[in-house]
């Protein structure tokens, strides 16, 4: 037989094993975050865009994640109880997430049950106040992300002369005498309680909110709430701040678009709705809402905090989603609502992120401005014993505002 015919088996094994398919290539790992939903719906399409923005961003960095976001009212972030959805969510079921931002006024609670764990790393650089809300036994359990606060707008000329509880109440009395002084709800047993934490603020510069968690309530410091609660009634036993009548949906912030009322008093987000319920009128100005004897910022602290059960890889991937949530073009992209047509109103959210103040579009935008200046001496509502003191803080409250 001819040497060509012998070789040519060979030949034909040969190419069969080198056109042999690649590997199954691997499949990108999969994190789940699930983001604040109490943030406005810049975009009015159920945060669609925003979060595939995120996403999509996110995964150009990072090929080979697969990152799930989750924005829905529906969950519950405060639930606490064992089985409830903080549980679920921190658990190890098919419900659970590997990230999750919280109010760290609840920090403590989690920590406490074991369902998260502290942060082997830090990223920055972020207000006083944020590190210091997300810090236990000197270990970090968050990165923070938004900071909010009380605040007044009014378009009183005189509103930066309001240093106090009642000057507060006589500047915005004088701007249209025989309206609504200020439209703000401080109906329920988380919103009432942290209201008079802020009067308490107000009334004791410097000291450490965490002491006014507990009973008895502080006697100066309710006399001078009790002012600016009282200015929300124009008819005897009828007061919308306190009767739930300003509680869901945007009633009060439309009051005050609307000039039903000479003030509103509420997180600055909720300027999003006032500029929504009346596009043509001109920007507020804004203060820190005295409610107590004096004017001193307390903040509310928001963070992304880590299931106690993602460890290894899983952490790993964790950190990367929290360093890019924490990056300051991120936080412009939510912010300026980025998300949403061009043109569409800024959210107002307060970033934690001292950088995001420093660049632009935040160093041009007139409101910005004036919140930056809100957040450098404030400090943080306490992470520990807040869920568990609220509702006897309410109910004494109640009754000595009555």
């Amino acid at each position: 037989m001819h040497w060509r015919a012998l070789l040519c088996p060979v030949v034909l094994a040969l190419s069969a094993c080198s056109e042999s398919p690649d590997p199954t290539p691997t499949p990108p790992r999969p994190l789940k975050a699930v983001l604040f939903p109490y943030i406005p719906d810049a975009a009015g399409d159920g945060f669609a865009g925003l979060k595939q923005r995120l996403e999509a961003d996110f995964e150009r960095e990072h090929t080979d994640i697969d990152l799930d976001i989750v924005f829905d009212s529906n969950l519950d972030l405060y639930d606490l109880d064992e089985g409830g959805t903080m549980n679920q969510l921190l658990g190890q079921g098919t419900g659970a997430a590997q990230v999750v931002e919280v109010d760290t006024l609840v920090l403590g609670s989690l920590a406490s049950k074991g369902w998260i764990q502290p942060l082997s790393f830090e990223v920055g650089p972020s207000y006083p106040a944020a590190e210091e809300a997300v810090r236990l036994s000197g270990a970090s359990y968050g990165t923070p992300t938004y900071l909010c606060t009380y605040v007044v707008y009014s378009h009183s000329p005189q509103l930066q002369t309001a240093t106090d509880a009642a000057s507060l109440v006589r500047v915005l009395r004088d701007v249209a005498p025989g309206k609504r002084p200020l439209a703000t709800n401080f109906d329920g047993s988380w919103t009432l309680p942290s209201s008079y934490l802020d009067a308490w603020a107000d009334t004791h510069p410097g000291a450490s909110l965490s002491t006014a968690i507990s009973l008895p309530l502080d006697s100066p410091a309710v006399a001078s709430f009790k002012t600016v609660v009282d200015s929300c009634s124009l008819e005897p036993g009828i007061n919308p701040c306190m009767d739930g009548s300003y509680d869901s949906n945007t009633v009060a912030e439309e009051a005050f678009a609307t000039e039903q009322a000479n003030g509103f008093m509420g997180y600055t987000e909720r300027l999003f709705y006032i500029r929504q319920a009346r596009p043509t009128q001109p920007l507020p100005a804004v203060i820190s809402v005295p409610l107590g004897t004096g004017s001193a910022p307390a903040v509310f602290v928001d963070a992304l905090v880590l299931n106690a059960n993602c460890t290894g890889t899983c952490a790993e991937d964790a950190q990367a989603f929290m360093t890019y949530m924490s990056d300051p073009e991120v936080r412009g992209l939510i912010a300026f609502s980025e998300d949403a047509p061009l043109g569409t109103t800024p959210r107002y959210l307060l970033q934690a992120n001292r950088a995001f103040y420093q660049q632009e579009p935040a160093r041009s935008d007139p409101m910005y401005q004036k919140y930056e200046p809100l957040l450098g001496g404030a400090r943080p509502y306490p992470n520990q014993g807040f869920p568990e003191n609220r509702r006897a803080m309410q109910s004494a409250l109640k009754e000595d505002l009555r």
